[in-house]
């Protein structure tokens, strides 16, 4: 599977659940704004609670190998990096997001991941280039500017 068929599929899954989102809040006659914030709260968890997971996935023996990280440096960034795994699972097994994983959140994973070093940051970067990152961002905040209009009823 090439890269662009890869982001595909995952830009693809997205698509999915934002349309069948939009499609439950269409049908529904409850037009009420926490209805909305709940919904746009459940898309931007399962994005960035899959990204997040993936990242996670592949942070993994063979990664480390071919880095030559050392145990001490490994525990050191799998204990950073453990709240966010953990807010990730935990979002990815309920059917309602928290609030611990949005936008913001990952901006946090983000810079702890750079911080940490290059390597660690260069993996992310890889996750995210073949998540198509920007373009399932865009595609979040087309279906953020769409819930709006529901709410106006425009």
């Amino acid at each position: 599977m090439s890269l662009d068929e890869s982001s595909t599929v995952f830009y693809g899954s997205l698509c999915q659940l934002i349309e069948g989102t939009e499609r439950t809040m269409r049908s529904t006659t409850h037009r009420y704004a926490p209805l909305h914030d709940d919904a746009i709260n459940y898309v931007e968890g399962a994005f960035y609670s899959n990204l997040i997971r993936l990242y996670q996935q592949n942070l993994n023996v063979k990664f480390f190998k071919m880095v030559k990280m050392s145990k001490n440096d490994r525990n050191a960034l799998l204990g950073l990096l453990h709240p966010f795994f953990k807010n990730a699972t935990d979002t990815s097994e309920s059917t309602y997001n928290k609030g611990e994983v949005d936008f913001h959140m990952y901006q946090d994973f983000r810079k702890t991941i750079y911080d940490f070093g290059d390597d660690t940051y260069w993996l992310l970067l890889g996750v995210e280039r073949y998540a198509d990152l920007i373009k399932c961002e865009h595609r979040i905040i087309q279906f953020k500017n769409e819930v709006a209009s529901l709410e106006t009823g425009r």
